[in-house]
């Protein structure tokens, strides 16, 4: 009976405990989350999960552990807060992965993140031509920001009653220097056609290339190359001035 009422006065100082430091620490919508809270978020609640079901420790060790956990956390939050270099290594910061339709290879590398789920990110933002895209931000939580190019249409046919066109879905050729040879036959293209494509816009091997895409519509093919001379390849747009 005393393991019943220990395990219930645990408990329920774990619940109130963890409601009472959330609310000081603050909170963030789930998808607001950086990497850094998310993982601070599951540690303080495994804290709290040992807290209200661990016998073994006294209750008040638990309970010491759950607040310098609570008050490092604020600690590193008032530090983001007020010092700026502090706050890019704690919480990271915005980076540009497309700039003017062109990958942007080394902030690729740095982020972690590959061709296949950039271009899957940019069709979440009903960007299907990388083209369109002027420019794709990842975000510190994860996520993709895209601005499309100015010249792409704000309003449809449909609402000046004119007959539409539909837009083709861009297949992938080549990622990442390898050619898809099954993309190639779906559009009864061949290696031989890529390679006169390859000539027709100066590049001399498969390799150089990181992405291209084909158009079914407009029978057009995109290059994004290794080297797409823009200058500096990384632009930290957190440098404006205030």
């Amino acid at each position: 009976m005393g393991t019943v009422i220990e395990v219930i006065l645990q408990t329920v100082l774990a619940f109130y405990g963890t409601f009472f430091f959330a609310r000081i620490i603050g909170k963030k919508q789930i998808g607001e989350l950086t990497f850094y809270d998310y993982i601070n978020g599951i540690t303080f609640g495994s804290i709290a999960g040992n807290m209200a079901s661990d016998l073994n420790q006294r209750t008040w060790q638990h309970f010491i552990g759950l607040f310098l956990f609570a008050l490092l956390t604020f600690l590193m939050q008032y530090i983001a807060l007020k010092n700026r270099g502090a706050r890019k290594i704690i919480e990271g910061e915005a980076t540009i992965l497309v700039h003017q339709g062109k990958v942007l290879e080394g902030n690729m590398r740095k982020t972690r993140f590959n061709i296949e789920d950039l271009l899957s990110e940019l069709r979440k933002n009903n960007i299907f031509d990388i083209r369109d895209a002027h420019f794709a931000i990842l975000e510190t939580d994860g996520k993709l920001s895209v601005l499309a190019n100015a010249d792409k249409k704000s309003i449809t046919p449909r609402d000046l009653k004119l007959p539409g066109q539909e837009e083709g879905i861009c297949s992938e050729l080549v990622i990442d220097g390898e050619v898809i040879i099954p993309n190639l036959k779906q559009h009864g293209l061949s290696k031989e056609w890529l390679k006169v494509k390859l000539k027709e816009n100066n590049i001399n091997t498969i390799k150089e290339i990181v992405l291209a895409s084909y158009n079914p519509i407009d029978k057009s093919i995109y290059f994004d190359l290794r080297e797409d001379n823009l200058g500096r390849d990384t632009v930290d747009i957190s440098e404006v001035e205030e």
